[in-house]
């Protein structure tokens, strides 16, 4: 590696840049299916009911919507209390705009874990909105799959961008270590010639790989870790990114260190 230390720095950095690329992409990745997942968790349907029904219906129908496959939870909210979330939310008493209150009372749906996929949403929605009484239902479908869109694609663009790191990486190591054995193939002859084992004329090579990627590993997990922690310093909450994540770039880059050298060495030594 000393003698060829330009073709190991090439090498080496190549290797950091492509694994940086994977690695932010990831951490991007993880973020949409973690808000993804967060949402889904919170999502609540509100029936609204209609203002014919008196106490004993009202109670009825909260029983039929409690018995609706998926639905885990029913939360009677009363017009006295959607007038004081409106207060909450806008800052005004819906009072002071109007003489009388005109927000309807409503039902608070929380569905089983489950159950919350934007598909089942939907279907008990239409459950739901099909009960006698009812006379809007509603939940944030469309914010839901516009983000379960962008997840699909920030998915499907890590699936490319996956391919694009494990071909370059390898390509990358293994040309290395091409050269490097054809610039030694002299030396290679005669050490198979007083003997040398296959085993011990390869290791060289063999190692050289591992370096190699292990150390775009390493650079690329400090880059990432010290990036992720400044930002999630300044902006706490804002990141979302498990430990071992950290260290699974370290990891691909070992493991493509290490195939790359293997490819080369099966194929020309």
């Amino acid at each position: 590696m000393r003698r060829a230390k330009t073709s190991t720095f090439i090498s080496i950095s190549t290797m950091i840049f492509l694994l940086l690329i994977i690695g932010l992409f990831g951490i991007i990745s993880l973020n949409i299916d973690h808000l993804v997942d967060v949402l889904n968790a919170k999502v609540d349907i509100q029936a609204f009911i209609s203002g014919t029904l008196n106490d004993s219906e009202i109670a009825n129908l909260g029983a039929r919507l409690v018995n609706i496959d998926g639905v885990a939870n029913v939360q009677f909210i009363s017009k006295e209390a959607a007038a004081k979330e409106f207060q909450k939310e806008f800052g005004q008493d819906v009072f002071d705009v109007l003489e009388e209150n005109p927000l309807p009372s409503s039902f608070l749906v929380t569905l089983n874990k489950e159950d919350q996929t934007i598909a089942d949403v939907k279907k008990i929605a239409s459950k739901i909105g099909q009960e006698p009484g009812i006379d809007e239902v509603n939940y944030h479908g469309e914010a839901l799959n516009l983000l379960n869109k962008f997840s699909n694609i920030a998915s499907n663009i890590n699936i490319l961008l996956l391919s694009f790191v494990i071909l370059g990486s390898l390509f990358i190591v293994s040309n290395t270590i091409r050269l490097i054995i054809l610039a030694r193939k002299n030396i290679i002859e005669t050490m198979k010639l007083v003997g040398a084992t296959r085993g011990f004329i390869r290791s060289p090579f063999l190692l050289e790989g591992i370096f190699q990627g292990t150390t775009g590993g390493v650079v690329a997990f400090l880059f990432i870790v010290i990036s992720s922690k400044l930002v999630m310093s300044h902006w706490p909450g804002i990141l979302y990114v498990p430990d071992y994540y950290y260290f699974l770039i370290i990891g691909a880059g070992f493991v493509l260190g290490l195939t790359g050298s293997m490819i080369a060495i099966k194929r020309y030594l």
